[in-house]
């Protein structure tokens, strides 16, 4: 009995051990190309943050222009940088995923280092841009205005975590089916880059769409992540037709999928060239 409690003990330490491994490498391979992305841009790490910044300021400046109708349940700023930061992220992660392997095959000498590890480097370096633009922006308005509120701290990251997740589960599935199907990354692309764009809620609410219209979009779990995010920050703003499951199961699915394509082609992906 207590041989056998023993042998159970040492391959817990030796899973353990091996989990500690690859997170260690997860984490040298994010720091890695993190370093490699503020070197080649012209301002260091800052660079790094503008891309995001850029297109949230361009996309502020058309919703002034056109006037578009929105909520004043929150800032403005803040409102839209919760759909851009969201958006942004799950484009960068996805796409990430679907180019990001062959671009480390010299990487995979090593046996330890495997194409997983690269993409949850990638996913993992998202996250990190994102969310301090998301805690500077609402820092910075909340300076400016001299109010801060946060009524369901715990809501922002589980949904934050979610979307991740979603990304990356969006992008290996696409990557490992688009290596048998290569359509299929093209049009992985195409809605990541246009049809996710429209339907994501960065220009509306949900709740200001016409009932009739709102099945027409809350198809998306993207828009769900963002609307999510606003009711997080206040939970006065109301979000008819979200739902956290909905977006959890997406995610869970998504990642389920990914991994099972993934672990049954990974060495399809080690032969990419």
């Amino acid at each position: 009995m207590n041989s056998a409690m023993s042998r159970v003990g040492m391959r817990l330490r030796e899973g353990l051990d091996r989990v500690l491994l690859q997170t260690r490498i997860v984490l040298a391979l994010s720091e890695a190309e993190f370093v490699l992305r503020s070197e080649k841009g012209s301002f260091g790490v800052w660079g790094v943050l503008f891309e995001p910044f850029a297109l949230m300021m361009t996309l502020l400046a058309l919703r002034i222009l056109v006037r578009l109708k929105s909520t004043d349940l929150l800032n403005p700023v803040i409102w839209l940088a919760c759909g851009i930061a969201m958006l942004y992220m799950f484009r960068k992660i996805g796409i990430k995923a679907l180019t990001g392997v062959s671009k480390k095959q010299k990487l995979f000498f090593y046996r330890r280092i495997r194409p997983l590890d690269t993409l949850l480097a990638s996913a993992l370096i998202e996250a990190r841009i994102h969310g301090s633009i998301l805690v500077f922006v609402f820092f910075g308005v909340s300076f400016w205005n001299w109010t801060f509120q946060i009524d369901d701290p715990a809501m922002i990251l589980i949904d934050f975590m979610l979307t991740v997740s979603l990304g990356l589960g969006v992008g290996v599935c696409a990557l490992v089916v688009g290596h048998r199907l290569p359509i299929v990354k093209t049009l992985t692309k195409f809605g990541i880059n246009r049809v996710l764009l429209w339907t994501s809620g960065i220009f509306y609410a949900t709740y200001t769409l016409p009932g009739p219209m709102r099945p027409y979009v809350t198809w998306n779990p993207l828009l769900h992540s963002v609307e999510l995010l606003r009711h997080s920050l206040n939970t006065a703003y109301p979000i008819p037709g979200i739902s956290l499951q909905y977006l959890m199961v997406c995610s869970f699915l998504s990642c389920g999928f990914g991994l099972l394509f993934y672990f049954l082609n990974e060495a399809l992906l080690l032969s990419d060239d």
